[in-house]
C-alpha cells in the first residue's frame, strides 16, 4: 500500500510542475463602444513585459491556423499572447461577401474588441503590445493601429501573414498601411497568389521607415495561404521569421520587480481551464512505466 500511496505523490508533483496551461478568458467590448461578449486564448508568460494580441484567420478561431503557431512560439519566447474571437458581420456568417456589406458595424466592433484585449494584458502588468493578424485578421489588426487606437498602451509594432490588398477600404490593407508608420512584419507564401500579387502595393503604401516583407516558399500541394510545412515548431520558417523580427523590435523582458506589484485595479475576467496539453500528455508518458513497475511488486 505504501508503495502506491508513494507513487500517487509522486504523480501529484509532477502534476504540479507542469508549466501553466493556456486558459480562455471571457470579455466584453461593451466598455469599448462594441457589441458585447466575446472570447480570447491566453498565454500569460510570467512577469511579461510586452504582450502580443491577434486576431485570426475568416472562419477559424483563436486558436487556428498559423494564429495557433505563432501564440506559442512567442510564449515560449517570454510574450504574454491573447488570440481573440473575429467579429462576425450582421448575417452571422463569415461569408467575405457579408464583410464588405457589413464593414463599418463590423470595424466597429473589431477595434472595440482589441482595445478591449490590450486593457486586459494592461490589468495583468503587461506594459506595452505588439498586434499581429492572420489573413482577415491581418485585414483587422492593420486597420486597428491606424484608425482604432484610443488611450490604450503604446503598440511596438504589426505583424501580418497572408495579407491581402485588395476590397474595400478599410478591408483592404493597401489602403489602411497609408496611416501606419509603427515597425511592420509582412510575411506571405510563394504560391499564395493574392498576398504575392499584392506585396509591391503593400510595400508601397506603407507610412513609416521600418518595413520587413518576407517571402516563405511553399511545399508543392500543401496551403501557401496556411503556410503549412513551414510552421509547427520553433525551428521552422514561420517561427524563425517571427522571432527574429520580435527580438531586434520588442525583445521579450521582465518587468522590474516583479513579484512585488500590486494586484490590478480590476478583477480579472473568469477563466475557464483548457483542456490540457502537450507537456500533460507527455509528463503522463514518462511516469506510465515507472507506476506500472510499482503495481506488479
Amino acid at each position: 500500500m505504501s508503495k502506491i500511496v508513494n507513487s500517487l505523490i509522486l504523480f501529484s508533483l509532477l502534476l504540479l510542475a507542469t508549466p501553466s496551461s493556456a486558459v480562455t478568458v471571457n470579455l466584453d467590448s461593451t466598455g469599448e463602444g462594441g457589441g458585447g461578449a466575446f472570447s480570447g486564448e491566453l498565454l500569460e508568460s510570467s512577469c511579461a513585459k510586452i504582450g502580443v494580441v491577434m486576431y485570426h484567420g475568416r472562419g477559424s478561431t483563436p486558436t487556428g491556423p498559423v494564429v495557433e503557431e505563432l501564440r506559442t512560439s512567442l510564449f515560449r519566447a517570454g510574450y504574454t499572447t491573447l488570440s481573440i474571437e473575429n467579429p462576425l458581420p450582421a448575417s452571422g456568417v463569415p461569408n467575405f461577401s457579408d464583410y464588405v456589406t457589413d464593414v463599418d458595424a463590423v470595424f466597429i466592433e473589431t477595434y472595440a474588441r482589441m482595445r478591449t484585449a490590450i486593457n486586459l494584458l494592461h490589468s495583468r502588468g503587461v506594459e506595452q503590445v505588439v498586434l499581429a493578424g492572420f489573413s482577415l485578421g491581418s485585414r483587422f489588426s492593420t486597420a486597428h493601429v491606424a484608425r482604432g487606437q484610443l488611450d490604450e498602451l503604446t503598440i511596438l509594432g504589426l505583424i501580418g501573414i497572408g495579407m491581402y490588398g485588395d476590397s474595400v477600404d478599410p478591408l483592404n490593407v493597401s489602403d489602411t498601411l497609408k496611416e501606419v508608420t509603427i515597425p511592420v512584419l509582412d510575411i506571405y507564401g510563394d504560391a499564395d497568389t493574392s498576398a504575392a500579387s499584392s506585396a509591391a502595393a503593400r510595400l508601397a503604401a506603407y507610412a513609416g521607415a521600418d518595413y520587413t516583407q518576407t517571402k516563405l516558399f511553399c511545399l508543392a500541394g500543401l496551403n501557401c495561404h496556411q503556410l503549412e510545412g513551414l510552421k509547427g515548431n520553433d525551428s521552422m520558417p514561420l517561427e524563425i521569421t517571427v522571432n527574429a523580427w520580435m527580438q531586434a523590435i520588442a525583445p521579450a523582458a521582465v518587468l522590474p520587480n516583479c513579484g512585488t506589484q500590486p494586484p490590478p485595479a480590476t478583477a480579472p475576467p473568469q477563466t475557464i481551464p483548457d483542456a490540457g496539453g502537450s507537456t500533460l500528455d507527455l509528463y503522463l508518458l514518462l511516469l506510465l512505466p515507472v507506476l506500472l513497475s510499482v503495481f506488479r511488486r
